[in-house]
């Protein structure tokens, strides 16, 4: 079981586990992606890394390694993970963060998607930046003199703040991300401005010697009854990368 308090609990118990350590580098069936679970006993190829501030379990595989931070449990049930990959060896890993998922701590192990934060981040910043532009022209128009530097005059004679640059500010839930207070990309605090792609792990191709790292959210499916409390953590993530997944728990 992976928690948010940034200990990663091991559960020997558990027999799903143990059998997937023990074909950890096997080959799957015909059509089946290769799965590389996250074992403590296998120094050469996992191990606990510190990355942008941050503990980490990591795995590498082939020239390619996969990182993950603990889960963090959102004010509205999603999960928030910091993911690092990056294509060391020859050739280039296909990052699709659509494509990972991660499982509950339930006893059904409910699946949890990803979801498309820097989307939801993206639209809504251009729904800000449309806004403040029409509030911009309209005073523009009906006051065509001189406005003051402190930022525009209202109808009704109040000043309004200047409008928005088309800058990217963090996303309201940043403090809720850094709670956790191990820091995101590059181990920045609250108060630093940046953009949605730099604290969002979205779509990308890594080539050789590059990478990509951010935060991915884990959503429960849009029935779901499940109740997730503030201390609850994932029991699997799953990262497939280039027909193989890593997968940690």
């Amino acid at each position: 079981m992976l928690t948010r308090s940034g200990v990663f609990v091991r559960l020997s118990e558990a027999a799903g586990f143990i059998f997937l350590a023990s074909v950890s580098l096997a080959a799957q069936g015909p059509g089946k992606e290769r799965v590389i679970p996250f074992d403590r006993a296998d120094a050469e190829h996992c191990k606990l890394a510190t990355i942008a501030g941050r503990a980490m379990l990591e795995t590498e595989f082939e020239g390619t390694s996969v990182a993950v931070g603990a889960p963090v449990a959102m004010a509205n049930g999603d999960f928030s993970v910091f993911v690092v990959v990056r294509q060391d060896g020859p050739g280039k890993a296909d990052v699709k963060p659509k494509d990972f998922f991660a499982l509950y701590s339930d006893a059904a192990h409910t699946r949890f998607d990803f979801y498309d934060k820097l989307g939801e981040i993206m639209e809504r910043q251009a729904q800000r930046d449309a806004m403040n532009r029409g509030i911009a022209g309209a005073d523009q128009a009906g006051d065509p003199g001189t406005l003051p530097p402190s930022g525009s005059v209202s109808s009704s004679g109040m000043i309004r703040p200047p409008p928005l640059e088309n800058t990217k500010k963090p996303d309201p839930n940043f403090n809720d991300v850094m709670r956790d207070g191990s820091g995101g990309p590059g181990a920045v605090g609250p108060g630093t401005t940046l953009k949605p792609e730099d604290l969002y792990l979205g779509p990308s191709t890594l080539r050789t010697g590059g990478s990509a790292q951010g935060f991915v959210y884990f959503r429960k499916p849009r029935r779901s009854k499940l109740h997730v409390g503030p201390q609850d953590g994932l029991y699997e993530i799953d990262i497939p990368v280039n027909g193989v997944v890593f997968r940690f728990n």
